[in-house]
């Protein structure tokens, strides 16, 4: 009679504990399969064990205006944050900074632009037919949509004023070609 409990329970627990398909059916989840159900995965989610690969690190102003490369966040030394980079949390440092950098510097090229070339001066015959002037009045077009959609995402204070001001350039040249 023991054998035959210890076997029920061996039997109940090993086809028991298999984990049974659950189906989305609109927007319910239910066990049993329905019309246009899909299965889902309910299996848990493993993470790496040995944490997470990356870090943040954050740019600080201190109150006197320099600017600091600190691993916690500028609030808890009553600085101003500038920025923060998520950089790899396998290296030293040194390291960590010098990508922060790097990060820092592609961002600051992506948003600089060359500058339109202003000539002494205003050219009045010039006509908008020619082919150099249209291919500057289209640049001069989408630099303004650049700079419209910068000022639309906003920012901090002076960065608005440099787009403005920088909208203001592009305008200002696309008048002086007629464009």
């Amino acid at each position: 009679m023991n054998r035959l409990a210890l076997f029920a329970a061996v039997f109940v627990c090993t086809f028991g504990a298999q984990a049974q398909e659950v189906y989305r059916c609109g927007n319910t989840y239910t066990q049993e399969p329905c019309k246009g159900g899909r299965a889902v995965d309910v299996s848990p989610t493993l993470s790496d064990l040995s944490g997470p690969k990356t870090t943040v690190i954050y740019l600080c102003r201190a109150p006197g205006g320099s600017l600091y490369w600190i691993p916690e966040k500028c609030a808890t030394r009553g600085w101003t944050l500038e920025r923060s980079a998520t950089v790899s949390s396998g290296v030293g440092w040194d390291n960590q900074v010098a990508e922060a950098r790097r990060q820092r510097n592609e961002a600051e090229e992506l948003t600089r632009s060359p500058a339109p070339a202003y000539s002494g001066a205003p050219q009045v015959s010039q006509s908008p037919s020619s082919a150099n002037t249209k291919a500057q009045c289209s640049a001069l077009n989408e630099r303004v949509a650049m700079l419209d959609s910068m000022g639309r995402a906003g920012s901090r204070y002076y960065d608005l004023d440099w787009v403005r001001s920088e909208r203001k350039k592009a305008r200002d040249e696309q008048y002086r070609l007629r464009c």
